[in-house]
């Protein structure tokens, strides 16, 4: 096993809403290998679950953000400028409703296919603008993709339009972060028993 030394790293892991989550599973492995971290969550009926997850991290910096709302994100990052100076690793979020899910992808409504989209791909261009002048020379940001980017998944419907979205901003953030020696990556983790992939109709 290859040992990783992250110790005065700085992570930022947004999206995490349970112990089983992909986020978690992140959180988890940079907090072993020394990172300090920070998290954000949606809403307040996730603050209590974000809080358990935790308890023994010590150092935990805990941000409630809509990833919707430009100014929480800016507050977000204006007090991790002052608390810490910098990012060194930063992981992002996706959302869809779930009747997006549920049908056909031709009936998805305007309202679900712009959210998912807002939340799923937007969300990493807005998040990584407003951290720009945080990440350290060297930060690496890691958002979570899937093989239905590429090709059609039944069910998945406006979610594969997102992840789409989503690995194009990872190639055109890139390409603008680049010079300055930012890693922008996407990782498709393939299926993996998460709540979210438990709303994908058929799924099991």
């Amino acid at each position: 096993m290859v040992s990783i030394d992250l110790t005065g790293k700085k992570a930022l892991v947004m999206g995490v809403t349970n112990e089983s989550s992909l986020g978690w599973a992140i959180a988890q492995k940079l907090h072993q290998a020394g990172a300090s971290l920070a998290f954000s969550y949606q809403g307040e009926r996730l603050k209590e679950k974000i809080e358990k997850l935790t308890a023994g991290m010590s150092g935990v910096r805990l941000y409630e953000v809509d990833v919707t709302n430009e100014e929480a994100i800016r507050a977000m990052m204006a007090d991790l400028k002052e608390a810490w100076g910098g990012l060194d690793c930063l992981h992002s979020i996706a959302f869809a409703p779930r009747p997006a899910m549920e049908g056909r992808y031709i009936e998805t409504t305007r309202e679900d296919w712009t959210l998912a989209l807002q939340v799923s791909a937007y969300s990493l261009l807005a998040v990584v603008r407003e951290a720009e002048a945080l990440l350290n020379e060297g930060a690496s940001v890691v958002t979570l993709s899937y093989y239905a980017a590429e090709k059609v998944v039944p069910k998945y419907n406006v979610m594969g339009i997102a992840k789409s979205a989503l690995e194009a901003t990872v190639r055109y953030l890139a390409y603008d972060l680049g010079p300055k020696n930012v890693r922008i990556n996407a990782v498709s983790a393939g299926a993996i028993r998460t709540v979210a992939s438990m709303s994908i109709p058929g799924f099991r």
